[in-house]
């Protein structure tokens, strides 16, 4: 087992050597590559010329028919009816990064929209607020907006389970569209569902967000009639679909790679980017002239945004991105920032304390964690789940008690559907929804410690798999390689961008490694930086890729538990992680390196330590 993940390794399946022959002969690139980028691309499935071509050339020229979701006939029409007559509209998204550009996207969608001359009303579109507000479709805005005389409701990365407050809205006089991904048991009384997921679905990529689903309307509406949207329009809401597929983790392959792909493009062009999104690359430190990343999005934009719908003022991050104007947009981009960094430490907080309330059902050897107090707010218990499940490799559920009331979030490891378990404890719930890997619930909080129960049990009637492998890649010995080598490898591998979901960075195992010393600490504690042992000079000269160290973020626990003994689940007497002669296997990871240190030379390579474990180990 790795120390840092807990899990066996595992390779991933061979490649065939006439396989790579014939992708040689066929790459569609200029300048040679390597056997290293051929076998990670035939390890993903893409092998014939075709894929070939479209994976380094993607087009929207190769998007997916939108008519071909269900319903979304019926969408456009009554989209195009709406503009022709000048009705007023509404929309109303959810409150994570999904929710949140895909209202914007939407909004900008029907603002630009001309049909035969004519044009709609559409109102500020609405994003509830997680306190105050909950999950789904705000019955008040419903109501508010029937007042005001809407006739036609959009809903974006919603409104699918929402069958009470669509029934309210067809009652009130509104017709309503919805725009979503999540998965529902009974079909709304809306006038169209276009939801990728919905059973029986046909269309090639379940795999679509809810800002995803809003830019195949923009783009039915434009293949409809092409006049009705400006000619670029599409372009410009790339960067807002891209970003919600990644912060929502969905699978970067086919389609959704060419949007996100597309999207970058639109991000890196500064003459083009929106206000609101280049001043949140300011206030990340990210507008130092690097290209942004998939990676960027995850782990620096997306939890911006989403602060401000966890634990923020959730329209501020709508405005953000709608604005033009560059001071209003600083100034919104530091409130998010200041909104995040108080949600950092909250979430350093409740992952503390739900690590020690853990340990007793860890190490009774529990098939999952349920877990709940009323210290914790609703709005971060999502982020604390998926350390946890981290952490232990096993399905969560946080739970933040209110009152009577508490409110839950569930994360899964890849083995366990947690949707279908939570099914199967619906009659504790009072509602709950989501996907296989994440979903939200509510119930009473006098139900708690009996639906812990009810969880577990359902989970020991899952077949039971063991912790998930952590999949490598290939095997790459760094002893007989240069820093140079390795540099030429990280260019030859950004081929594979955008990375995410589905098209993870390649992972690599080196063995038979050995410290040059324990690993330095960093931030304290909580991230390592390790220097193994290297040969005085690699095959063909120059200076050897060994020189330089590995890091390994938010592992120092990890670390730390491990060699006490006290991360596996019966405890035990550690693995004497500071032995100096022990051998390590190790799994990485090569990056590009966005550091730019004061004084010294500019290394453009990021050696990130994955996983590592003794070298007896099977």
């Amino acid at each position: 087992m790795g120390v840092f993940t807990g899990r066996p390794w595992r390779r991933g399946e061979p490649i065939d050597d006439a396989v790579l022959s014939a992708m040689r002969r066929t790459v569609p690139l200029d300048v040679p590559v390597s056997d290293c980028l051929l076998r990670v691309l035939a390890a993903r499935g893409v092998t014939g010329t075709h894929d070939l071509e479209s994976f380094f050339y993607p087009s929207l020229d190769q998007l997916h028919d939108p008519f071909d979701l269900e319903e979304m006939d019926l969408a456009v029409e009554r989209v195009r009816q709406a503009a022709r007559d000048g009705e007023r509209v509404a929309v109303h998204g959810d409150f994570d990064v999904d929710g949140i550009t895909g209202s914007a996207l939407l909004y900008e969608t029907l603002s630009s929209l001309t049909v035969d001359g004519s044009r709609l009303k559409c109102e500020s579109p609405f994003i509830p607020d997680r306190a105050t507000d909950g999950y789904g479709v705000a019955g008040r805005m419903v109501r508010e907006w029937a007042d005001l005389g809407v006739t036609l409701l959009l809903t974006v990365d919603t409104g699918s389970a929402a069958l009470t407050e669509i029934a309210l809205a067809r009652d009130l006089g509104m017709d309503v569209v919805v725009l979503d991904h999540h998965i529902f048991e009974e079909r709304p009384r809306a006038t169209a569902l276009v939801n990728p997921r919905r059973d029986g679905a046909t269309y090639p990529n379940q795999e679509l967000c809810g800002v995803a689903v809003a830019f195949k309307l923009a783009q039915a509406l434009r293949q409809k009639d092409p006049a009705s949207l400006p000619e670029a329009f599409l372009t410009t809401v790339l960067d807002l679909v891209a970003m919600g597929l990644v912060a929502d983790q969905m699978s970067l392959v086919g389609e959704n790679r060419i949007l996100v792909k597309k999207g970058l493009e639109r991000f890196n062009d500064r003459s083009s980017i929106r206000p609101g999104l280049a001043a949140l690359l300011a206030v990340a430190g990210l507008d130092r002239g690097f290209p942004v990343t998939t990676g960027d999005f995850a782990y620096q934009l997306a939890p911006r945004i989403n602060a401000c719908g966890r634990i923020g003022r959730v329209m501020s991050a709508l405005e953000l991105l709608l604005t033009n104007d560059h001071a209003v947009a600083r100034s919104l981009a530091e409130e998010a920032d200041r909104t995040n960094n108080r949600r950092k430490e909250q979430d350093a907080r409740l992952k503390d304390e739900a690590i020690a309330a853990a340990l007793p059902y860890v190490r009774r050897g529990d098939p999952g964690l349920v877990l709940g107090s009323s210290e914790w707010h609703k709005g971060i218990i999502g982020i604390g789940a998926a350390r946890l499940v981290e952490q232990y490799q096993l399905p969560v559920v946080l739970i933040s008690i209110e009152g009577d009331e508490a409110r839950g979030s569930a994360r899964s490891v890849p083995n366990i559907d947690v949707k279908v378990v939570l099914d199967r404890c619906a009659h504790l719930l009072v509602r709950h929804g989501g996907h296989a890997q994440a979903a939200g619930m509510t119930l009473r909080a006098r139900d708690v410690d009996a639906f812990r129960e009810a969880f577990l049990d359902a989970l020991r009637q899952q077949p039971q798999t063991g912790p998930v492998p952590e999949t490598y890649d290939l095997d790459l010995d760094l002893n007989h390689m240069s820093m140079r080598d390795v540099a030429a490898l990280v260019q030859d591998l950004e081929n594979l961008e955008p990375f995410g979901s589905g098209n993870r960075k390649p992972v690599f195992r080196c063995r038979g490694l050995r410290l040059q010393a324990p690993p330095a600490t960093l931030s304290g504690g909580l991230h390592l930086r390790f220097r193994f042992r290297g040969p005085a000079q690699p095959n063909g000269g120059g200076e050897p890729a060994l020189v330089r160290e590995f890091l390994a973020f938010g592992s120092g626990e990890a670390w730390r538990r491990r060699a006490e003994g006290n991360g596996t689940p019966n405890g035990g007497n550690g693995i004497g992680v500071d032995v100096p002669d022990r051998e390590w296997d190790i799994l990485f990871q090569l990056t590009r390196s966005t550091f730019r240190p004061r004084g010294g030379a500019y290394d453009p390579v990021q050696q990130l330590l994955v996983d590592i474990r003794p070298a007896e180990a099977t």
